[in-house]
């Protein structure tokens, strides 16, 4: 695309990144190849299309994939590295430069994939998919043209995921023309399609399913003439299994792509470690291991959410010291303490029960045992005058009234104690796998 409005080759934006050449062009941006002048690296730099208008929601959209990519730590997503404005006001952001091609040029030349590279390829889209569920992403735009099938510096390859620009984000509304919701027609799920507010993580199950079902068969599960008529199909049409189209396809990974496909969103998997169990076994063998990968990163969300890192705020009655609640076992008598000063969110209360009539024995008897030692130092204060130590005896004990005080003080000092908690660590992650090679010379694109 040649526009005034664009960068020419070897212009510099931002003092330092040095045009190349035009990569690529889409319905929204314009990619061109770069080059990092600080740190002497190729980058890729995207940049709002000049022929969209310069509409608040045009350039949020814009902005949506930035954030939503930066904020997704994984190397199954393409990296954002930087994000600006050129001096005419089209917004821009830097990413990692890729080579390879898309998932749907490769189809276009292979027309199916074999069953084991479909799922490996899938299997790392998940993993990706799971780090960005963590964090409150949903892609909702998943298709194979947004799975980025890059070769890397050893020469495996790696699936990347492209283009979060209509995610759907934990603190942001969804970014929609006119009350309609965006996206392609043929892999929006049926709740997508309805613009309902209900939409989660369990659209890109669907879009995901899609994509695994045209990998393996050469095309979409449903197809119409039209917008329209896509649209109506996905919402009323029950797709041929694929295994109806491709015998070969095992039995049980077709029933796992028509899950994929229940338009009913609780009767599809769950979460995107289900279906990496479900799939995984038909891979080739070298992505297995993404599957326990897949499970920790959930897991590691789970225990944000449950409480594993709740502190205790001090109070003058106890002692300031951080508690962390593990997850795999209910909390003692001595872990419990009011929910205001444990500031737990409602799911983290509903996996730690408060158990309040042993917690106001517990405190019944800090009282009784605060009560005896304030007993204790007034017997002792009568026993002594004022200005005089306690006497000992010819073998150095102190007297009865001492020994009471010093014991209902040491008994106190053990309730006091017994309401310290001891840290429990955070088991690690497991490491990223190395990325299952391709089986074929894949054509550049990045």
């Amino acid at each position: 695309m040649s526009s005034p409005f664009l960068p020419g080759i070897g212009d510099v934006v931002a003092d330092k990144y040095r045009i190349d050449g035009q990569l690529g062009v889409g319905g929204m941006a314009v990619v061109f190849g770069a080059h990092h002048t600080l740190l002497d690296k190729p980058i890729a730099v995207k940049i709002l299309s000049p022929d969209l208008p310069r509409l608040p929601q045009v350039v949020d959209r814009f902005l949506t994939e930035a954030r939503a990519a930066a904020r997704v730590d994984s190397p199954h997503v393409a990296r954002v590295m930087d994000v600006g404005t050129l001096v005419n006001g089209l917004p821009y952001m830097v990413m990692e430069r890729l080579e390879g091609c898309d998932l749907e040029e490769l189809l276009r030349l292979e027309k199916q994939l074999t069953v084991g590279d479909a799922v490996d390829y899938v299997l790392q889209a998940l993993q990706g998919l799971a780090h960005a569920h963590t964090l409150g992403v949903i892609h909702r735009d998943l298709k194979p043209a947004n799975l980025f099938l890059s070769q890397q510096a050893d020469g495996t390859s790696i699936i990347k995921i492209l283009d979060f620009g209509i995610a759907k984000l934990d603190d942001a509304t969804r970014v929609t023309a006119q009350g309609q919701a965006v996206g392609s027609p043929t892999y929006m799920s049926p709740e997508h399609i309805r613009n309902s507010p209900l939409v989660d993580h369990r659209t890109d199950i669907w879009g995901i399913g899609v994509v695994l079902y045209e990998l393996l068969t050469g095309r979409p599960p449903v197809e119409g003439d039209g917008v329209g008529e896509t649209l109506a199909a996905v919402l009323n049409n029950k797709p041929p299994s694929p295994r109806s189209i491709r015998p070969d396809i095992p039995v049980e990974l077709d029933a796992a792509i028509m899950k994929c496909l229940e338009h009913v969103p609780q009767d599809r998997f769950s979460d995107v470690s289900q279906l990496a169990q479900a799939i995984a076994p038909f891979g080739t063998g070298a992505c297995v291991a993404l599957v326990d990968s897949i499970e920790q990163t959930l897991r590691q969300q789970l225990r944000r959410y449950s409480g594993q890192a709740i502190m205790i705020k001090p109070t003058p009655a106890t002692a300031t010291m951080p508690v962390v609640l593990p997850v795999n076992r209910s909390p003692t008598l001595t872990e419990e303490a009011p929910e205001e000063e444990l500031g737990v969110t409602e799911d983290a209360a509903v996996m730690f029960p408060r158990r309040k009539g042993r917690r106001r024995f517990w405190v019944a008897l800090a009282l009784v045992a605060a009560g005896g030692t304030t007993f204790g130092v007034l017997a002792r204060s009568r026993a002594v005058p004022e200005g005089q130590s306690v006497a000992t005896d010819s073998a150095g004990s102190a007297p009865p009234s001492a020994v009471a005080s010093t014991t209902i003080t040491a008994a106190s000092a053990s309730v006091v104690a017994s309401s310290q908690v001891k840290v429990a660590p955070v088991a690690n992650a497991h490491r990223m796998p190395s990325a299952h090679p391709s089986s074929t010379k894949k054509p550049s694109r990045y």
